[in-house]
């Protein structure tokens, strides 16, 4: 397996805890660079290799929730809210913005750096690919058990349907499709896709049916009813015929 250097950008207002997580992730051989507003973030973006971002909410100017719901829309990076905002209305703002995670200061640093490796293995795939470089990855449609009309381009993290244009998911969004569609007309609880998602110890389900209301909201936008069903006591199905 050829070796990735995982790229990670800071964007925190505390130049403390901005510095001792630059130079903790940097020790644990991650490539960091750091910007303490979304401002200077936004100038450097575009010419720093990245991957994973850390955003602080509390940010001078332009907000967090503002720099999440952004970057969701490119498709292109692992998104992880720091903040010490830890409502459960905040918690469901950060989410439906497009994080992939939601994550409550004080932070433990180990434990961030798991959910940050947990993270970066679901957006390389299967593939040990490159993020920044998706010609890499070959474009892989939906098997003949799915409903015909589906493909999924993991390179790009959207689904290209005939007669349409594609629809952009956030990786996390494009991970819930992509575990649906390879168990089409079988119910999975929402356990076993939490622990699909995300695998960590705070389980909290209802950041499942936040994933799966987004993934509705952009088909139903396009006109296209998506044929995944809640199941009440039961969990979540794939019908491709239904």
């Amino acid at each position: 397996m050829k070796s990735q250097i995982l790229n990670i950008a800071i964007v925190e207002d505390n130049d403390d805890l901005r510095e001792e997580l630059s130079f903790f992730l940097t020790a644990n051989g991650c490539r960091v660079w750091e910007s303490r507003s979304a401002e200077l973030f936004w100038r450097q973006l575009h010419a720093e290799p990245t991957d994973i971002v850390l955003i602080d909410v509390g940010l001078p100017g332009e907000d967090g929730y503002g720099i999440v719901q952004h970057l969701s829309q490119l498709n292109r990076y692992g998104l992880i809210m720091l903040t010490a905002r830890g409502s459960q209305n905040d918690k469901l703002s950060g989410l439906q913005s497009g994080a992939d995670l939601y994550l409550i200061k004080p932070i433990n640093f180990s434990k961030l750096l798991e959910k940050i490796n947990d993270l970066w293995q679901r957006l390389l795939g299967d593939d040990t690919r490159v993020l920044n470089d998706p010609s890499n990855v070959p474009f892989v449609p939906v098997s003949s058990e799915r409903k015909p009309d589906f493909q999924l381009d993991r390179a790009n993290f959207q689904v290209n349907m005939v007669g349409q244009s594609a629809i952009a998911l956030t990786p996390i969004e494009f991970s819930l499709m992509e575990r649906l569609l390879d168990f089409p007309e079988q119910v999975q609880s929402k356990q076993d896709l939490y622990d699909h998602l995300w695998g960590d110890n705070d389980v909290e389900l209802h950041r499942v049916d936040v994933v799966l209301s987004r993934l509705r909201a952009k088909f139903r936008a396009r006109g296209v009813k998506l044929p995944i069903r809640s199941i009440f006591g039961k969990g979540v199905v794939y019908k491709p015929n239904g």
